[in-house]
């Protein structure tokens, strides 16, 4: 115990000032490799763990609804990132309505999104995912422009199967995940 004994004598006095600096992800990871080959295992891993609702997935819905294969396809990923969930229903149908009839296709879009999104809603915060929803009018690529510009944490995102696909798997498909930047620049 010695040499515990040497650090409790000594007493400095001087104050210290911490900083903390922006690094880009390339510069974290840099840093972080250099941390795990020291053997400093959980500063690495620290360095490279994005706190809850920083990272985010966008899940699509098929036009007002989501499927039971994507809504829990999108909770265990979600939860297995720690990520927020950004639900999405959109639709550009609305807009080739006659103008008299535009207004009611529209609330009715919106109404049966909100009404159909409560299993989602409710499966995400039972498992203590942060979660949103969002109804928008227009065409896809339009759409997913905003999403990006609006919403750069999304790094994920998950649309639903395709139809045929599910009736003819009975049950084993897999959910379509893109990485955002490769999703909207498609």
């Amino acid at each position: 115990m010695a040499f515990l004994d040497f650090f409790k004598g000594k007493k400095n006095k001087q104050e210290v000032k911490v900083t903390e600096h922006k690094h880009s992800t390339v510069q974290n990871a840099a840093v972080a490799a250099a941390f795990a080959e020291a053997g400093e295992h959980e500063t690495a891993r620290s360095m490279i763990t994005t706190p809850a609702g920083k990272r985010s997935l966008l899940v699509i819905g098929r036009e007002d609804s989501f499927s039971s294969i994507l809504t829990d396809y999108a909770v265990n990923m979600a939860k297995r990132m720690n990520a927020e969930m950004i639900s999405l229903n959109f639709s550009e149908e609305p807009l080739a309505q006659a103008d008299s009839e535009q207004t009611a296709a529209v609330e009715n879009f919106r109404i049966n999104s909100e009404a159909n999104v409560a299993t989602l809603k409710t499966k995400a915060e039972q498992a203590g995912i942060a979660f949103s929803h969002l109804v928008e009018i227009g065409d896809e690529k339009s759409v997913l422009k905003k999403m990006h510009a609006k919403f750069p944490q999304v790094r994920y995102v998950l649309t639903e199967p395709d139809v045929e696909a599910v009736q003819e798997a009975k049950g084993l498909v897999t959910v379509p995940v893109c990485d955002m930047a490769t999703f909207v620049s498609a």
